[in-house]
């Protein structure tokens, strides 16, 4: 497994309060499938950045922990999830099916995106 795609299977998340850690963030984002890494880079002084990244074993993880997590609240701050780079990143979101539910009535009980 090379850099090129590892970049494809990373989720770059940004607005992180100072007191989440990489710990924290493996099992917020493990929700949406196996990990193998969460980082969060210090700047020089040791201090922690507002931004941190996770990297999944498996790329069709990537798009679904996008919808599950974006907008997640982490002590008091919502978080934003997207994709780290690639040409095709954004392509992918938006060729995702949508399953609806519904009652036999016609009344729709879930709305899921895959």
């Amino acid at each position: 497994m090379g850099i090129g795609e590892e970049t494809d299977r990373t989720l770059f998340i940004r607005n992180l309060d100072q007191r989440v850690t990489e710990e924290l963030l493996f099992e917020l984002f493990l929700q949406a499938g196996p990990l193998i890494r969460t980082k969060i880079p210090k700047d020089p002084d040791g201090k922690q950045k507002t931004f941190g990244f996770a990297v999944y074993k498996h790329e069709a993880s990537v798009p679904y922990a996008m919808q599950l997590l974006n907008g997640t609240m982490l002590f008091g701050k919502a978080i934003h999830v997207q994709f780290r780079s690639g040409k095709s990143a954004h392509l992918r979101i938006q060729v995702l099916p949508i399953l609806q539910i519904r009652t036999g009535q016609g009344k729709k009980i879930m709305n899921h995106k895959f």
